[in-house]
């Protein structure tokens, strides 16, 4: 049930291109990118979303399949990935997970 390093780095590939995408709004000239046309921000903004939001649903998705863990922390890191994805994601990512593997397995045995 552990995640394995590649889809660990797979999922934050994917944060690092939302957290770029985040960064473009307040650097506008440091990544040139996004344009005073509105069409290719909402293609930027596609891609962005099609890389970002299945990792997110993912991790949502795994913290929930967790039997043993309380749901109240499993509500509370749901909704703190959600709202402040941007700094809570490489937590989960690199972290909580594995924490979340062994409390689900010490409280089983």
């Amino acid at each position: 049930m552990f995640m394995k390093f590649y889809l660990k780095i797979l999922l934050t590939i994917s944060y690092l291109v939302g957290l770029a995408y985040a960064v473009t709004f307040y650097y506008i000239d440091f990544f040139l990118w996004i344009t005073n046309n509105l069409v290719p921000f909402e293609y930027q903004n596609l891609l962005v979303c099609i890389l970002y939001l299945p990792a997110l649903a993912y991790l949502i998705f795994r913290i929930w399949k967790f039997k043993n863990i309380d749901k109240n922390t499993k509500g509370n890191w749901t909704v703190l990935l959600l709202f402040v994805s941007i700094v809570t994601m490489p937590i989960y990512i690199w972290r909580k997970d594995d924490i979340f593997i062994e409390e689900n397995d010490n409280k089983r045995n």
